[in-house]
């Protein structure tokens, strides 16, 4: 017999602020300077961060470190597990109504189809 959880689990809350820049950014702005040449100054002015910030990104970046970013890192795997069931159960459920909403529409086409075929005279 399977148990079913009405609440989900609390999740586990991150120590510290959210980082402001996506993983994929940071990397794109390290390739930057690694790879095109570009200089500190000349990539914080372009991009809008601090020299400090970029050369904790290429020193990362060189490593192939990757930094923990992701929001999903301080979620526990029941938190996960719970978030991909509701998930589940709200697409089936659409899947559903789009099913019935499809199956109404052919019907109604079909009903259209036979009126016409009654309605129409051929003149000859």
């Amino acid at each position: 017999m399977e148990i079913i959880n009405k609440y989900p689990p609390k999740e586990e809350k991150m120590i510290g602020r959210r980082p402001k820049f996506t993983l994929e950014y940071m990397n794109m702005v390290a390739e930057k300077v690694v790879e095109d040449g570009m200089t500190f100054r000349v990539a914080a002015k372009t991009f809008d961060v601090s020299q400090g910030s970029i050369t904790k990104w290429v020193k990362n970046f060189k490593k192939g470190h990757v930094p923990v970013n992701s929001r999903n890192d301080g979620i526990s795997k029941d938190t996960q597990v719970y978030n991909l069931e509701e998930k589940v159960k709200g697409l089936t459920t659409e899947i559903g109504s789009l099913y019935l909403e499809n199956q109404l529409l052919k019907k109604a086409l079909s009903h259209l189809q036979s009126k016409r075929k009654e309605t129409s005279s051929v003149i000859t």
